[in-house]
């Protein structure tokens, strides 16, 4: 039986050329950072469960976590091999940081909405009251609208992070063993 997917018929400027896909257009683009570094990059903001999955993939890889907190450590920790590496936003967002990101490793966003993310914050920061919550929601709304084009800048893989680190490490580990 023969299945066609195209079903219907264009007229192209030239019939004989044909599309050469760039780096990053392919499946397998994604797999050399892995083989080439060992390294899984967690990006998101907070609440986004990355730390917890940061340990879940540890334990299931025995690969060390490590979670840098400024952009020197940062960019040690993605020039160096075999770690689960959990970057906060802002070292996204840090100019030194930010074109190392790509080629260190494979890189996941845990892409979560901000009512959800601000309610998770609030609630492991011990936040109480309707005021304060609003205040986070909108704090970390309009962190998103900074650093989410960084964000699709530098992944190569979206998680979402409305499900639990739990749910989400079989997915994570199926895209790294690629």
């Amino acid at each position: 039986m023969v299945k066609y997917l195209i079903n219907e018929e264009y007229d192209v400027e030239e019939a004989g050329a044909a599309k050469a896909f760039g780096r990053g257009e392919r499946r397998e683009d994604y797999a050399d950072p892995w083989r080439e570094t060992g390294n899984a990059v967690l990006i998101g903001l907070p609440g986004s469960g990355r730390a917890e999955l940061a340990r879940l993939l540890a334990e299931r890889t025995d690969k060390p976590v490590v979670a840098p907190t400024d952009a020197r450590s940062a960019a040690e920790a993605l020039r160096g091999r075999g770690a689960i590496i959990v970057l906060d936003d802002r070292l996204v967002d840090d100019p030194e940081v930010r074109p190392l990101i790509h080629g260190a490793g494979k890189v996941f966003y845990l892409m979560a909405d901000t009512r959800l993310l601000s309610g998770r914050v609030a609630e492991r920061d011990g936040l109480e009251g309707n005021e304060a919550a609003e205040d986070l929601w909108r704090r970390l709304s309009a962190r998103l609208a900074e650093v989410e084009p960084i964000f699709y800048g530098v992944l190569h893989f979206i998680l979402q992070g409305a499900q639990s680190p739990e749910e989400l490490v079989d997915d994570a580990l199926e895209k790294i063993s690629y």
